[in-house]
């Protein structure tokens, strides 16, 4: 008759009274086995943790992605269906002169982000040491809080050929300063960047501000008994600590000299004179909604990706440059 399991004598013990090799082999293997278990279970919980934003991302950013790219290759009114013309749509912007514009504009946009960058920075440097450095900020960041689209119509009004800013001029003697400033194709892109630079910088200047808290107050004090000026400060003490914060507000806006700039140009100038202050992104609206030509209007977008793709490999090059080579 054979045995059950359990009539199998027990392994012996070893000498010192712990399990024998058959009762510690088990014991391993359930320990493993359970640790599997859990690391299975959190991955589980991790899936289901993320799954709601995947579908998010998907539903709401790679579905669209994916038509924009099929809907350039086509034209279409938004009525029937889309008609596929291949490459059309793309040639088209090769040869198309004022397209050429629009991307010199994203250019030289760019250049505003030094001043984007450096202005708020070296005004909470400046904040950061005065007594009522909360009330001060606060009023800094008052600009922020008003919608693009009411920005830009209180700048167009300001910045008009009859507006207060040439007023005062004249009224201070300085008349041969006083332009056309956004009827002046060289001036039209500086008026965008200066309006841009008073809308945003409350936000650099927070940024900053918020980062110079960690900087011990012993650092400054001590340069200053060493009889350091505020410049070698800044550039000493203030600079290195607020690199990372410098980094990230820089990438921010040159994703936003691509893709946020629509409603401030449309409140400014709406892309006028011409085209001399179309960005890509207003342009994809004056193609793809104005005009109801949804392909070439899609075109435009993809090519928008793409400009903006590349300025991040700049970006990130430039970031690990700097990281290996200080």
């Amino acid at each position: 008759m054979m045995r059950g399991r359990a009539d199998y004598p027990p392994a012996p013990a070893s000498k010192d009274g712990s399990p024998g090799p058959r009762l510690l082999g088990t014991t391993a293997k359930a320990r493993v086995k359970g640790r599997r278990s859990a690391q299975r279970r959190l991955a589980l919980q991790g899936i289901l943790f993320v799954a709601p934003m995947v579908a998010l991302v998907a539903g709401f950013v790679a579905v669209p992605l994916v038509r924009v790219v099929q809907l350039s290759f086509t034209t279409w009114t938004g009525l029937g269906s889309p008609r596929p013309v291949g490459l059309a749509n793309y040639r088209y912007l090769y040869g198309w002169s004022s397209f050429r514009t629009v991307l010199v504009n994203n250019a030289i946009l760019l250049s505003g982000l030094v001043l984007w960058v450096l202005l708020p920075f070296l005004l909470a440097t400046v904040v950061y040491r005065l007594r009522r450095a909360a009330l001060v900020r606060t009023i800094i960041f008052i600009p922020t809080i008003l919608p693009p689209i009411v920005v830009g119509e209180v700048f167009s009004i300001m910045l008009a050929h009859s507006g207060p800013l040439n007023i005062v001029l004249r009224h201070l003697g300085l008349g041969v300063v006083a332009r056309d400033w956004l009827t002046t194709p060289y001036l039209v892109l500086l008026s965008v960047i200066w309006m841009i630079s008073w809308a945003t910088f409350g936000v650099g200047v927070q940024f900053f501000s918020a980062a110079l808290v960690a900087i011990p107050s012993s650092y400054i004090e001590a340069a200053q008994i060493d009889g350091a000026r505020w410049s070698q400060v800044v550039w000493n003490i203030y600079r290195p600590v607020l690199r990372p914060v410098m980094q990230f507000w820089f990438l921010v806006l040159t994703i936003s000299t691509v893709t946020y700039f629509f409603p401030w140009i449309f409140g400014l100038t709406q892309g006028g004179p011409g085209y001399e202050s179309t960005t890509l992104d207003y342009m994809v609206y004056l193609t793809g909604i104005t005009n109801g030509e949804y392909g070439l209007g899609s075109a435009i977008s993809v090519i928008l990706l793409l400009f903006l793709l590349v300025l991040l490999l700049i970006y990130e090059a430039g970031r690990r440059f700097r990281r290996a080579y200080g």
